[in-house]
This record gives C-alpha cells, sequence and structure tokens, in this order.
C-alpha cells in the first residue's frame, strides 16, 4: 500500500530539516576542532619562542620540548576526541 502523498511531504520536510541541522553541527564542530588545533599549535609555537628567549640551558630544553609536547600532544587530543564526537553522531 503506497504511502499519502501528504505523508510523504511531511516526512520529507521532516528528513530535510533533520539533514540540515546535522550538516550544521557537523561544520560547526569541524571549525570549532581546527579553531582549537590552532590555539593549541600557537600555545606549542610560544613555549618554543620562549625557550630560544630564555638564558638557561635547562629551562630553554625544558620549554622546547615541553612545547613540542604541548603542541603536539594537544592537537592529537582535539582530533581523537572530534573523531569519537562524529562516531557518536553518525558522521562517519
Amino acid at each position: 500500500m503506497p504511502i499519502p502523498k501528504d505523508l510523504m511531504d511531511e516526512m520529507i520536510s521532516k528528513r530535510t530539516a533533520e539533514a540540515m541541522r546535522a550538516e550544521r553541527d557537523k561544520v560547526r564542530d569541524l571549525t570549532l576542532t581546527a579553531l582549537t588545533c590552532l590555539g593549541w599549535s600557537v600555545l606549542g609555537v610560544l613555549c618554543m619562542l620562549w625557550s630560544a628567549h630564555t638564558t638557561s640551558l635547562v629551562f630553554g630544553k625544558a620549554a622546547f620540548y615541553g612545547g613540542i609536547a604541548i603542541g603536539a600532544g594537544g592537537i592529537l587530543f582535539t582530533l581523537l576526541a572530534a573523531y569519537r564526537r562524529g562516531e557518536k553522531r553518525g558522521d562517519w
């Protein structure tokens, strides 16, 4: 038995609105993820720049390697969290 036209039109409009909201949420989350990755990389670079500014060899090495760890670790954590959120939403 075919679905009545008015019910079909209502289902189509409802699913279209849901798809638009889902796409909007995905784009918003990916944009926030990209900005967060940018923030982590800036923080890591600032730590590495501070290592070039300091006069102590010990603090310089600590700041340099800390900047590498902060930048890479922050980006990795952010991307893994975004992947988990996308899996939970059903994006991929």
